[in-house]
């Protein structure tokens, strides 16, 4: 992944960021942020979303299920 300087950003403002690559903010020597194209940003976040879903049933696996006949009951008619 390619890198900018804080400096960089300063003197040519949003130019200095090609689109649909995703850079590195480097601060001081430092990386202080990372960013992102929005669509690339999305998708990481349907994926952060599947995995706590994941997590959630994983925990949840060991309880006891609860029949379709006992949350919808035959009713008479």
């Amino acid at each position: 992944m390619d890198t900018i300087t804080l400096q960089t950003l300063r003197t040519k403002g949003s130019k200095a960021i090609p689109d649909g690559k995703t850079l590195y903010l480097i601060v001081n020597s430092e990386c202080k942020s990372v960013l992102v194209p929005p669509a690339e940003y999305a998708m990481l976040q349907e994926i952060l979303e599947e995995f706590e879903d994941m997590k959630y049933i994983e925990e949840r696996r060991h309880e006891k299920t609860v029949g379709w006949n006992t949350i919808f009951p035959k009713q008479k008619l």
